[in-house]
């Protein structure tokens, strides 16, 4: 999952996020807009890092949302 601090573009990065789709490989669960410490959350699978970590900079260069990527880790997976 990503975490998404705005830095710019408002109105245009909402609408960015809304229209949002998943590049190849990619697979976009959901898209939040927040309250707190940060105003959105991309929740997302990826193959690996390297493709979750292009998607995640595409994406913050694209709305100039400060981004912060977690791995998280299903519980029926442990």
């Amino acid at each position: 999952m990503t975490l998404m601090l705005p830095k710019g573009k408002g109105a245009d990065a909402v609408k960015y996020l809304k229209e949002l789709k998943a590049p190849t490989g990619i697979k976009i669960r959901e898209i939040y807009f927040t309250f707190g410490r940060y105003d959105g959350m991309i929740v997302f699978e990826a193959p690996n890092e390297a493709s979750a970590m292009k998607f995640v900079m595409e994406t913050g260069f694209s709305t100039q949302y400060a981004m912060e990527t977690l791995v998280a880790v299903p519980t029926n997976q442990i």
